[in-house]
Parts: structure tokens; sequence; C-alpha cells
């Protein structure tokens, strides 16, 4: 849909979540770069253009070379450890306390959208929250395995002794089974899928806008940089999530309290 302003886009934005009943959100790095996150992917500044993802962030990797592949996570961890949720996490949030917002698939791991508060959230690549045994596949808070790293420590699970890494997908894993199933069921029940800085390359996170508007859902993107969808899409706007989802929701809030 063609609009000359960057007003338009805006108002467009805020009517579509006002028609919508059964809103998801679908956020990306982007979402998070606000609460001083890098992104993984944006030209010249994104992550995986600095380092190898093969050699630090790798199954396999990881496996060969546990201590060196956790003093690189450590040092990105953080950051992570001590971002706070920004005001377009808040945004969402507060869309989702006047009943727009169902709920949320994230390719994040840094759990913001739950310091912010916003339920039934579905997180594709796991969290840096917490540890999984590669062994026994039990779940534990984090802390342990951070507390054996430091001390230069392969960290090892206390059911099972095995090696325990971070509960995140490592390139050359699959996103778990049970995951997936709670997105295509989000994804096929929903109306309008917002998506919030994605750059919709990786899947199978790129296939979800097109899966969404083939059982007649709407599409709504708004990130930085252009995306390969759109152009299927009813609103574009490539602007910072935290600077203008919230002047959105506040339309919504306004319109909500007049009807």
């Amino acid at each position: 849909m063609k609009m000359s302003t960057l007003e338009d886009r805006i108002k467009a934005f805020a009517q579509l979540i006002i028609n919508s009943k059964n809103i998801i959100a679908l956020t990306g790095a982007g979402m998070s770069t606000e609460s001083g996150i890098a992104d993984f992917r944006s030209p010249g500044t994104g992550l995986w253009e600095k380092i190898d993802p093969y050699e630090f962030a790798s199954i396999d990797s990881y496996i060969t070379h546990p201590i060196k592949n956790l003093d690189f996570m450590l040092e990105i961890g953080k950051t992570i450890f001590s971002a706070r949720p920004n005001k377009g996490h808040k945004a969402l949030t507060k869309l989702q306390k006047l009943n727009k917002l169902n709920g949320i698939l994230t390719q994040n791991i840094d759990r913001l959208h739950h310091k912010a508060k916003t339920k039934n959230i579905v997180e594709l690549h796991g969290n840096v929250m917490e540890a999984k045994c590669l062994q026994c596949k039990n779940i534990f808070p984090i802390t342990n395995m951070v507390n054996q790293a430091l001390r230069g420590h392969i960290p090892a699970c206390e059911i099972c002794n095995g090696t325990l890494k971070p509960n995140t997908i490592f390139f050359g894993e699959s996103l778990e089974s049970k995951t997936l199933q709670a997105a295509d069921q989000m994804i096929t029940n929903c109306d309008l899928l917002i998506v919030l800085g994605s750059s919709l390359i990786v899947y199978p996170v790129a296939s979800y806008p097109q899966k969404a508007l083939s059982i007649g859902a709407k599409l709504a993107i708004m990130n930085i940089q252009e995306t390969g969808m759109d152009t299927s899409a009813e609103v574009v706007i490539h602007e910072k999530i935290g600077e203008f989802l919230p002047e959105i929701v506040s339309l919504v809030e306004n319109k909500l309290k007049i009807e």
C-alpha cells in the first residue's frame, strides 16, 4: 500500500491494529538495538560481519572448543544481562493490556519481552538466561554454568555431568518441535502479523509472513532496513521501533477510548 508521508503510515498502522482481533507480533534483533544490544545482520555494523558465526556460535565449534566459545558468549552476555526493555518493548506490553496483542514470536534471546512483562511469548531461538545439558537435555538457570565458565571450567550438568550450553539455538541446531508447533498455532490463528525489527532472512521465521498472508491475515512491518516482504505488507515503516511504535499504540488507545 503506497502512502506519501510517515504520518500517513503511522495512522494506517494504528488503524490496522484497531481493525484486527487476533494480532501477533514477530520480533527480531532490531527490537532490542535501542536497549544497547547489537543486531546480527545490519550492513557494516552487524555482529556476524565482525566475527564468523560458525567459529563462535555453531554447535560443532562449541562441542570442539567450548572454552573459546564460552569466552565469546560471556563477553556478549554482559550486555544482554544488563539490558533493559526499551520504549518499543513497553509499547507492546501496553498494546497487550489494551487487548490488541495476543502474543509474541521472538527471534531474540535477551528475555526483554519478559522483563517488560508482556505475556504469551514464544522464544524461537531460546534464551540466554538458561543453560541446557547436551546429554540429558535438562534445563537450569544460567548462573551455575556462568560461574563454572568464569573459573575456566567446561560447564558440567549437576545431574549427569554432561556438558552445559546456553539454552539458545546455535548454528547447526534445529528449532525445538514444540516451539515450531506453538509458532505455527499463533500464525494460523492471527488476522494481523506485525513484524518488528526482523530482516526476515533466517528460516523458518522468514516463512511466517507468507504463511500468515496465505490464511488471509494482513501484514505490517516496522524495520530500519527493507525486507523481502515489504511489497506484500499493508503498511511499512522504516524507522526506529522505540521512536514510533509508542506513537502508534497511543493512537490505538485514544481511538479505542472514543469507540
